[in-house]
């Protein structure tokens, strides 16, 4: 289960089109993730990101390379 408010890496995108294919890409390749409203604490251009499983964090960040889809990768406690 991935929890938002975790320590589980986030993928902030540009704007919600970007999050929902990059959930999309994620999930047809069996990568566990989330669409959940960016936390209050995060600046982001756009109002959701995705979470991702620490344990899927590589190989999401690979599918979503492959398919140019431009994103920042916020993990808690090292981008504070």
């Amino acid at each position: 289960m991935i929890i938002p408010m975790s320590k589980e890496p986030l993928l902030l995108f540009p704007n919600v089109h970007r999050v929902m294919k990059a959930d999309r890409i994620c999930k047809s390749k069996g990568i566990a993730t989330r669409v959940v409203p960016v936390p209050e604490d995060i600046s982001s251009e756009c109002g959701m990101c995705l979470v991702v499983s620490g344990s899927d964090l590589k190989t999401c960040i690979e599918a979503l390379k492959e398919e140019d889809i431009t994103f920042e990768l916020y993990k808690r406690g090292e981008n504070e």
